[in-house]
């Protein structure tokens, strides 16, 4: 069974798509992708995350855009993400052996917003997870679900079930 995410840029966040200069780039953007819930833009969890974060906490959802827009800039340099953000803002959240490998989730921090992402494999950033931690620690259930949600994104990749979705008008 196929597993959808959406590939995650400017025309995401209702922004205008952003010219790539790709021909003299040296080094490729990270593409960022984010689970779906089904098979249309309109259903990705990471999106509803944002929104029920701004609709409960208006503070919290304005570092929530504002982190993911930085992100995606980020990204398109291609360079590793912590190297644009301080030890503070992002760092590795949690570590977990799954197939045999050491999976590390990192995290970046706005505020009390963080976003939880995952290297994949060629040059692909897996957002897990958007939420606001008031305290430092994961709980054992916040544990559970980024570890669930990484788990998701590799089976999906090594069952070659892995559908990029794109936002209406790209």
């Amino acid at each position: 069974m196929n597993a959808h995410f959406l590939e995650i840029n400017e025309r995401t966040l209702g922004k205008p798509a952003v010219a790539s200069a790709s021909a003299s780039r040296t080094i490729a953007p990270w593409k960022l992708l984010a689970r779906c819930s089904g098979s249309t833009a309109d259903s990705c969890v990471l999106i509803d995350r944002l929104k029920a974060l701004g609709a409960s906490n208006r503070e919290d959802g304005k570092a929530a855009l504002s982190a993911l827009s930085k992100l995606i800039t980020v990204a398109g340099t291609g360079q590793p993400i912590e190297s644009f953000y301080d030890k503070k803002q992002s760092h590795s959240l949690h570590e977990f052996v799954y197939k045999g490998r050491t999976r590390v989730i990192w995290r970046i921090r706005k505020n009390d917003v963080r976003i939880a992402f995952y290297y994949a494999e060629g040059k692909i950033i897996f957002l897990a997870d958007a939420f606001a931690k008031r305290k430092d620690k994961l709980t054992k259930g916040e544990k559970k679900q980024l570890e669930g949600e990484v788990k998701a994104y590799i089976d999906a990749e090594d069952d070659q079930q892995l559908v990029v979705i794109f936002h209406q008008g790209e």
